[in-house]
């Protein structure tokens, strides 16, 4: 028997990497296949590598692809063959069943049936070699760009109405086009355009960047089905589910394998650039115990995201990197300073660094979470952690943000992520701030059971390569390289690393010891299923209700009893958020401070009770006024503020105006009717919450002096 259990585990184990869904089909689906004689699809002729001709032979992924489907369902496909704009029109006057390389856009749903994905591709912009330094769609304005007639990118394209768009019926006149200046960029998927340079030896057309639209980032290729026929769809999706991920590996080696060698693009560097690569070895630090950005192997080797960047550098510069070792990052920061390394290639940008560094556009950015042990309830914001020891690694540049940000709080620096983790562990520390993936990361070894991830707070850690402020042609030099490195690379790194892959060969020793291993934990479990369900079951519902009971804890603890409107303690959060917004950014907000006209009267003549009603039914226009567009709260007895975030006076004056009118205009059941006196401000550089409210109250109390029920704004 047991024998029989550790072969079965054998067996799956095998299986795993060639899983895919089998293919069944209905009886409606089988009929449709022996009553078609053949599938009508629309391809295109110049699509490198995915349909295009060798000579007289149309060969490519799709058309592959299309073989192994026909070979798993038995459907026979009749093949049109024309450039991208006659076949997408065909498609659309229903002369083809299934078109080839279409991407999915909302506005395609009504003549389209889409299946998933087979293949995503980097959408690129080329420009000539002297166009000149680019500075993102910017650089664009008032040029002449060449896309592809129907793309289905071109209505975001058109949306920006910068650039002056130029439509092509084919990639190879639209490239032509670019080569001798009748326009001045292009922009189209990289595989294509890759091919058109090296088959044409193009010299001077030169990879500027990625494009990325609000709702474009790759073009994701799929056939697209005639909507009234479902069932034709239905097959080639099931087909699609049934190809293995070995098998579509395999394709994606035959036909795409030029794309997995592409570094980066071709990275025009001038003669002194040239001169400082081929003269110069970049030394370079990182943190040692930073994985899975960067560390230190057992063996004292560079590991980690860095590593292969840095190995991504070296190819697309042909330059050479000299680790420099450090025995904490705190250390590789007073090394960059002391001028012993040259760059780091994770470091994030703060006002102290740019004292002695030079930062590249940032291109990785990864969110800051809130690591604590497992019996600690959610927590919502970082304000939660108020009384709380908390640790930060010293050195790091969130520890003197979030400080400034957040002066309540207490933070403890420590020396890495294995010293934070520990402290709380140990109970030294009530909670540890680092990333998402640092933290992940060590969770998947150490920790398991003992501490958890609790929270996120609104931080993101932004990384760039930074270089001593001294050596500008290095810079230059490595932020051409950034620019360069398509989203493609920088997902393969990033998803190397996070979650960890294992290596996957088989040691046949460790199988038998796993398969053996397997089959006692599965005797265990069954022994203690039973009482681990019940305790399970009973720690849920506890569980639950704590978290139920928190929750109520803290929504009294920012909301005001009465109105249920935000308390003075929220308003004041929330106001301290949008001006740490607009220190850091252009980011201007607007708050309205509202006071109940002759309020006093409504007490001393019908009672405090129906003088509550007043304030409930105020608060209820004002909360039903506002809707989306801004907060209000109470902040004491018939004061209220009214918070917009990302507004001026100009945006929300009409607003407060209806406010006051609807206030006016309200019939409090028996009680004359009431009005308010508003005053209203905006945001200025150097604000704090007590300077916003004395300038809205000056504002509230002129309206007050000069009539009442109107808007006074200072």
């Amino acid at each position: 028997m047991i024998k029989i259990l550790i072969l079965l585990c054998i067996s799956f184990l095998f299986s795993i990497e060639s899983m895919a869904a089998s293919l069944v089909l209905s009886k409606e689906e089988k009929a449709f296949i022996q009553m078609t004689p053949a599938v009508k699809v629309a391809m295109m002729p110049d699509f490198t590598p995915f349909s295009y001709y060798t000579g007289d032979q149309i060969v490519g992924f799709e058309h592959e692809l299309l073989s192994i489907i026909s070979q798993k369902t038995g459907l026979t496909f009749e093949k049109k063959i024309d450039k991208w704009t006659n076949i997408y029109t065909s498609f659309k006057n229903k002369e083809v069943d299934v078109i080839s390389s279409i991407s999915y856009k909302k506005f395609r749903e009504p003549f389209t049936t889409f299946t998933s994905a087979y293949y995503n591709i980097p959408i690129m912009i080329f420009v000539k070699d002297n166009f000149g330094e680019y500075k993102g769609l910017k650089s664009l304005s008032g040029k002449k760009v060449g896309v592809l007639k129907d793309v289905f990118y071109i209505k975001e394209l058109e949306k920006l109405s910068t650039m002056n768009i130029v439509l092509y019926d084919s990639y190879d006149k639209l490239t032509k086009d670019l080569v001798f200046g009748k326009i001045d960029a292009l922009i189209q998927n990289l595989t294509n355009i890759n091919h058109l340079i090296k088959k044409n030896l193009y010299t001077n057309i030169t990879l500027a960047s990625e494009l990325v639209l609000p709702n474009t980032t790759k073009e994701d290729l799929r056939f697209g089905v005639q909507p009234d026929n479902p069932i034709l769809g239905a097959i080639l999706q099931k087909a699609l589910n049934a190809i293995s991920k070995k098998e579509m590996d395999a394709l994606s080696d035959k036909w795409i394998g030029s794309i997995k060698e592409y570094p980066g693009g071709h990275i025009d560097l001038n003669k002194d650039e040239l001169a400082y690569i081929n003269t110069n070895r970049i030394r370079y630090c990182i943190n040692p115990s930073g994985l899975p950005f960067e560390g230190l192997s057992s063996t004292g080797e560079h590991i980690g995201m860095s590593s292969d960047y840095y190995n991504l550098f070296e190819q697309m510069l042909s330059a050479k990197f000299e680790l420099v070792k450090t025995k904490n990052w705190h250390q590789s920061i007073d090394y960059i300073k002391q001028q012993k390394c040259d760059m780091l290639a994770l470091g994030m940008e703060t006002p102290e660094r740019k004292a002695y560094l030079n930062f590249t556009s940032h291109y990785l950015e990864v969110p800051l979470v809130v690591a604590t042990r497992v019996n600690v309830p959610f927590i919502n914001h970082i304000l939660d952690l108020e009384g709380e020891k908390i640790g930060i690694i010293k050195g790091d540049a969130f520890v003197k943000i979030l400080r400034q940000k957040y002066p309540s709080l207490t933070i403890i620096e420590v020396d890495d992520i294995y010293n934070g983790l520990d402290k709380v562990k140990n109970g030294q520390l009530f909670a540890f701030i680092d990333t998402l993936a640092s933290i992940g990361y060590e969770f998947q070894s150490k920790y398991f059971g003992e501490l958890k991830i609790a929270g996120k707070i609104s931080e993101n850690l932004k990384l760039s390569i930074a270089v001593r402020n001294d050596d500008a042609t290095l810079l230059t030099i490595l932020q051409k390289s950034v620019n360069n490195i398509t989203n493609e690379r920088h997902r393969k790194i990033f998803t190397k690393w996070i979650p960890i892959k294992y290596e996957q060969g088989l040691n046949y020793q460790t199988l038998w010891e796993v398969a053996v291993g397997v089959i006692v934990f599965i005797v265990l479990m069954a022994y203690w299923n039973r009482k681990v369900i019940k305790a399970n079951t009973l720690l849920i519902k506890a569980q639950k209700e704590i978290e139920e009971k928190n929750k109520e804890l803290k929504r009294l603890a920012l909301t005001d009893n009465l109105t249920k409107l935000f308390n003075r303690r929220k308003l004041e959060e929330l106001i301290q958020d949008e001006i740490n917004k607009h220190d850091n950014t252009e980011h201007h907000f607007c708050l309205s401070m509202l006071d109940i006209d002759h309020f006093k009267e409504v007490n001393d003549t019908y009672g405090h009770q129906k003088g509550d009603k007043v304030l409930i039914e105020i608060a209820n226009i004002l909360q039903n006024n506002l809707k989306d567009t801004g907060f209000v709260g109470r902040y004491g007895g018939e004061e209220f503020i009214v918070l917009y975030p990302e507004s001026s006076i100009n945006d929300v004056v009409t607003t407060i105006e209806s406010l006051r009118l609807a206030i006016s205009k309200h019939d409090f059941n028996g009680i004359p009717p009431k009005t308010a006196s508003f005053g209203l401000t905006c945001s200025i550089k150097g604000d704090t919450i007590e300077t916003l409210i004395k300038r809205a109250d000056n504002a509230l109390y002129e309206a007050k002096n000069s009539g009442r029920n109107k808007v006074i704004i200072k």
